[in-house]
């Protein structure tokens, strides 16, 4: 006597076809949101260095045409620095102070502020924000301090900011009348 054999799958072949398929879609979804978030890391980094990079184009303008003649009030420190320079567009000097600011998250953000001093019109505005650390920079008498009492010294500015594990470092030589050290 002969046993017929019905075509078709057992149990057994049902589930190992069954995990075998949930196990791609587990590799796939996996992949597709590593990826997901590989882009969007990308983006954010590109998006934080296209802001980084707008700031220091135009900090380096500032600082490059800061007016030096004496009587001109200037002040410099770690945390903020105040000065007078030409800004593209005006005809007339306005006072720039940059100022770091602590959040509320123990992060450091710098505010900008503009003056006009024709008619005392201000405006601030953040300029960079969530970073570990920001701080100014100060060149004279051969070496970069921290604090400057002497701020008509200083022949340039630096700008460090720590932020998301990098470290990034401007410096900006100031334009004007130099003294004999600095020729040296």
């Amino acid at each position: 006597m002969q046993i017929s054999r019905k075509n078709g799958f057992t149990l057994i072949e049902i589930l190992i076809a069954t995990v075998f398929v949930f196990l791609l879609f587990v590799v796939m979804y996996a992949t597709f949101f590593s990826v997901s978030n590989t882009i969007n890391k990308i983006q954010r980094n590109m998006n934080t260095s296209e802001i980084m990079f707008r700031f220091f184009n135009r900090f380096n303008r500032e600082v490059k045409c800061m007016i030096r003649e004496e009587g001109v009030e200037r002040s410099f420190d770690s945390k903020a620095i105040t000065f007078l320079t030409m800004t593209e567009g005006l005809p007339y000097p306005v006072n720039i102070t940059y100022t770091v600011e602590w959040t509320p998250e123990e992060l450091d953000k710098l505010l900008r502020k503009q003056e006009n001093l024709l008619n005392g019109y201000s405006f601030t505005f953040p300029v960079i924000s969530n970073c570990e650390s920001i701080k100014f920079l100060f060149y004279s008498d051969g070496m970069w301090r921290e604090y400057t009492e002497t701020p008509e010294k200083v022949v340039a500015i630096g700008i460090e900011i720590q932020r998301e594990g990098e470290e990034f470092f401007f410096p900006v030589r100031i334009y004007g009348e130099m003294d004999e050290s600095e020729k040296q």
